[in-house]
């Protein structure tokens, strides 16, 4: 019954009947896909900005900390200086000098480090100096608070005693904001007897003002904040949370069970982007809350357009119906004469069409297309016949004689020394080697399997180095079904073992730890060996990166192999230091090559 209608009906209301569904679907799946990627894409980027963007604030951050404790130590000094200049005050005179000299030194160190935002001293008399003036009448509060005896029971000459964020009413240029303090014992430097105690105040406006212009960048609605060890907010912009726990209790008992990390989660204003990045030196917690939507935005506007750009693709297909019936029918009959020579196998077939309208623009999009398929099959031949060189190679550098001549010799002495048990071992260990390195073609092994392989080659070469190496395999059993290409690991233990281990003077160990991560697995091969100098370091990364003639060729063919499976993201990395060890990472992707990004 449809068909009939459909035969029924003219050229453009079949052209209309057919192109509605073209263009809906496909705006529909684009706009979904591209949405969703789009999505993805902007979060990463999003996290990837608060990241640097945090890890700017922590420098600054860091350096406005390390001149406040530059400052109190120039002020340390300074107090010694005037104390030096003035060993006998017992006059009002001297005490007047005294007084001149304290608020020009702190003047002058005000000046030198404008993070400082005051400063106080309080000599062993009990005497108050402070960084401006005059002196309130809260201030004296300081000689019955427990600032002073805190810093003077902390041992040692001239050590930082960090105060926790609070509000104070003494010994601050304002009282309606809150302070983070160093407390620093003061020493005569001669006879090693108390000067005094000197506090040095940094105001939390100073700190929130680091992040202020960055707030504005990631729209309204994001924030940062710095958490205390105990969840407390001790610098925001928002002042009225300052000193109180993070009201969002979840996301606080996530940022203190947590190191640094970037995620998405739902909090009590509803889901966003949460960042958050250690500053050790404080146990703070630099804390970025970006709205979700706010980022997608966008993507939301994009949308809309997709579906207008829609409706105006329907409009105009109904009206230009007839005109274009006659226009592409006869090209497209010609590109789909094309198409069928190409499916059929004829790769040099051209689409003879010229036109300047869409049609000529498949046309063109059609031959580039075709063009381009050439092209990847030439590619993919190319790589084939690399990955099969590099197969064969390998597994020619397995099978060195010298490894199997050595391994023989070895089973040999073991049953010359009735060893019979070793002899066993050692003859199974090496049959199953050889029999991943030669079986079947295979190309593609699981992990457990390799690992079994590793651990079989590590067996002979731990019995004839028994003195040499030991060895310890600590993988989580959940990354054994994955896939990896086969003799991945044996090149690096083996030059972990020949260029690493054997050099020491002492015995050596040798770890394999694995584990999987987010979408990847990664493989770690670790020694205590003799490392790698740094120029021979930079050589290995140089020939990985321009493929220069390589000077090991087992963790060059084992690093191109991984790359030739899973692409260019995947491979081996070497981290060294020389005189302590080196630690080969493996990473492919955890799903073999059907979920590489």
């Amino acid at each position: 019954m449809l068909r009939k209608v459909f035969h029924s009906l003219l050229i453009r209301q079949k052209i209309i009947v057919v192109f509605i569904p073209l263009i809906i679907v496909p705006l529909f799946i684009l706009g979904y896909f591209t949405s969703d990627l789009f999505t993805n894409s902007l979060v990463e980027k999003t996290k990837q900005n608060v990241i640097n963007e945090s890890t700017l604030i922590l420098t600054r951050l860091d350096t406005m900390i390390k001149n406040a404790e530059g400052g109190a130590n120039v002020m340390m000094t300074d107090i010694n200086h005037i104390y030096s200049s003035l060993p006998d005050i017992s006059n009002p005179l001297q005490e007047k000098m005294l007084n001149s000299q304290m608020q020009t030194q702190f003047s002058i160190s005000l000046l030198n480090f404008p993070d400082i935002d005051s400063a106080a001293y309080i000599d062993s008399s009990n005497q108050l100096f402070v960084s401006y003036s005059p002196i309130k009448d809260n201030d004296k509060m300081i000689l019955e608070s427990d600032l002073v005896k805190q810093v003077n029971e902390k041992p040692g000459y001239g050590m930082n005693y960090w105060y926790p964020m609070e509000y104070r009413d003494y010994i601050v240029s304002k009282y309606d904001e809150p302070v983070l303090s160093i407390g620093k014992k003061v020493l005569q430097l001669e006879s090693g007897l108390p000067f005094g105690t000197l506090i040095v105040n940094l105001k939390e406006s100073s700190i929130s003002n680091i992040f202020a212009n960055v707030n504005a960048e990631f729209g309204i609605g994001s924030k940062f904040v710095i958490l205390d060890s105990e969840g407390r907010v001790i610098s925001s912009l928002d002042k009225g949370e300052l000193l109180f726990p993070l009201k969002d209790e979840p996301l606080r008992e996530l940022v203190l069970s947590k190191g640094s990390f970037s995620q998405i989660m739902d909090t009590d204003t509803g889901n966003n982007l949460i960042t958050s990045v250690m500053y050790e030196k404080m146990g703070w917690r630099l804390v970025n809350i970006v709205p979700v939507n706010q980022i997608t935005e966008d993507i939301k506007k994009n949308g809309m357009l997709t579906l207008l750009i829609g409706a105006i693709c329907l409009l105009v297909a109904s009206l230009g119906a007839g005109m274009l019936s006659k226009v592409i029918v006869n090209p497209l009959i010609k590109l789909t004469k094309a198409m069928r020579r190409v499916k059929e196998g004829d790769l040099n077939t051209v689409a003879p069409i010229d036109t300047p309208d869409e049609t000529g623009l498949m046309a063109s999009v059609f031959n580039s297309m075709v063009t381009r398929i050439k092209e990847l099959l030439l590619q993919v031949e190319a790589d084939q016949i690399k990955k099969k060189e590099i197969e064969l190679a390998l597994i020619h550098s397995q099978i060195k004689p010298h490894f199997l001549y050595n391994t023989l010799d070895l089973i040999y002495v073991l049953n010359d020394m009735n060893k019979q048990h070793e002899a066993r071992d050692a003859t199974k260990a090496l049959a199953d080697f050889y029999r991943v390195a030669l079986s079947k073609g295979s190309e593609i092994i699981s992990i457990g399997e390799e690992l079994k392989n590793a651990c079989d080659y590590l067996a002979i070469q731990s019995i004839r180095y028994s003195d040499v190496f030991e060895f310890k395999l600590q993988v989580d059993h959940e990354i054994y079904s994955y896939e990896i290409p086969k003799l991945t690991l044996q090149p690096i233990l083996e030059n972990a073992i020949y260029h690493g281990l054997k050099l020491k003077d002492n015995k050596g160990s040798i770890w394999i730890t694995g584990y999987k991560e987010d979408n990847f697995i990664f493989i770690h091969i670790e020694d205590d060996g003799v490392g790698i100098a740094e120029d021979k370091q930079e050589n290995i990364r140089r020939q990985y990166s321009y493929h220069d003639k390589p000077a090991s060729f087992g963790l060059f063919s084992v690093h191109e192999r991984i790359r030739l499976y899973f692409g260019e993201a995947y491979g081996i990395s070497i981290e060294s230091i020389e005189g302590t060890g080196t630690k080969v990472t493996v990473k492919v992707p955890a799903g073999g090559r059907d979920t590489i990004v």
